[in-house]
């Protein structure tokens, strides 16, 4: 019999096995499935400090908010993918396992070298050994190439892996000063006097410190989830997808930027309850969304042209008319 290959038109869980002759044996993915949920429910119970400490971080903090969404995004990527990644599957308990036993270790290491690691360090680990044990879990109940075909699913689960505030505190200020960059900018271009001493700026009646609030860490983790799974599902060439996630850092900072320059000038020039009411305090949405029209510009350039629907020419079988990306 070879191997496992499910039928796309099969439910979810059912796997499709053919004996040769055209016949269809349907094995039900019930055992697997369970299998699975225990694994990771066995994982939890041993890891249940870390996912609360974990789940405090994100609920307390807006750099780490995007936290809590990681698992329902792994899952809704699975979903949208799950006739390519559930096609062919097979227990792989060798694979699994060895996958499983690095997550032990990497926990671990954690735990025994807990007194050369920040709490935050250790956190980071924990969390990374839960989710590779997770990654060999699924391997083992459905197999290397369901993982294979997975990949990008299983990988993006490692997001829920916070970085250390240590490490974290480099992008924001990068961010933080590449934005006074892009409002200082702004401000010579329009003529508009404005003394600028590193991330302090100083206008008639007005001085303001780009502080790390204003950095826009959180729109920004948003925007480079959006740019991974932007480049995932609209491109099939890597430099195209890596392009997408690097130009996150330059749009990020021209809408900071963007964003300090309006307010400044509103204030200054118009009421100066606009760099204390609710544009600042709520705007950043706005900001947010130019930032991902910019995104979907870029997607559309890189694409060359809107994809077009498949054709079918009277003479011909059906062609695709879509230009490859």
């Amino acid at each position: 019999m070879p191997d496992n290959q499910a039928d796309l038109r099969a439910p979810l869980d059912l796997t499709v096995h053919s004996d040769g002759s055209g016949l269809e044996l349907r094995e039900p993915l019930t055992a697997r499935n369970t299998l699975l949920a225990l694994l990771i429910a066995v994982s939890l119970a041993g890891f249940w400090a870390p996912v609360r400490n974990l789940t405090t971080l994100s609920m307390g903090s807006d750099e780490y908010s995007y936290l809590v969404l990681i698992p329902a995004m792994v899952l809704g990527l699975f979903y949208i993918e799950r006739r390519t990644i559930f096609r062919r599957i097979q227990y792989s308990l060798g694979a699994g396992t060895i996958v499983i036993l690095g997550g032990l270790v990497t926990a671990g290491a954690a735990a025994l070298l807990s007194g050369r690691f920040s709490v935050d360090d250790r956190l980071s680990l924990e969390i990374l050994g839960l989710v590779t044990i997770w990654i060999g879990s699924f391997i083992l109940c459905y197999g290397t190439r369901a993982s294979r075909a997975g990949l990008f699913a299983l990988l993006f689960g490692l997001l829920l892996v916070p970085l250390p505030p240590n490490v974290m505190a480099t992008p924001i200020a990068s961010v933080q000063h590449a934005s006074a960059d892009v409002a200082a900018f702004l401000f010579t271009l329009t003529g508009i006097p404005a003394f600028r001493d590193g991330l302090t700026f100083s206008l008639p009646r007005l001085t303001f410190v780009v502080a790390t609030e204003c950095s826009g860490i959180h729109s920004s983790i948003a925007l480079f989830i959006a740019s991974i799974l932007v480049g995932h599902f609209c491109f099939k060439s890597g430099w195209k997808k890596a392009l997408v996630v690097l130009l996150v850092f330059p749009v990020v900072s021209f809408t900071n930027g963007l964003r300090m320059f309006t307010l400044a000038t509103l204030a200054v020039y118009v009421d100066m309850s606009f760099f204390y009411g609710n544009l600042h305090h709520k705007g950043g949405s706005l900001f947010f969304a130019l930032a991902l029209l910019i995104l979907a510009g870029v997607t559309r350039l890189l694409r060359g042209r809107w994809p077009q629907t498949k054709s079918a020419s009277p003479t011909g079988p059906i062609t695709d008319t879509r230009t490859g990306t």
